[in-house]
């Protein structure tokens, strides 16, 4: 039987997080470099993160009455 090299986990482990980073990282840049119309799109996604924090930030500090809603009993 003529030998084969084998993959094993063991060693793709590392190489799959470092490729993995290059092909986002390269996608960002190639969207943003080429394609003039993206650019809104991609500076949104940071904004709407700071709103999603926002939102929990002001929901911790109110609660929310579930009779108000009109729920007639609490869920259990």
């Amino acid at each position: 039987m003529p030998w084969m090299p084998v993959n094993s986990e063991d060693n793709a482990k590392g190489g799959t997080i470092a490729i993995g980073a290059v092909v986002a990282i390269g996608t960002i840049v190639m969207l943003v470099a080429g394609v003039p119309w993206i650019r809104s799109f991609l500076y949104s996604i940071p904004v709407a993160f700071l709103v999603a924090l926002g939102l929990r930030y002001w929901h911790k500090r109110h609660a929310v009455d579930l009779i108000q809603l009109g729920y007639k009993d609490y869920p259990k």
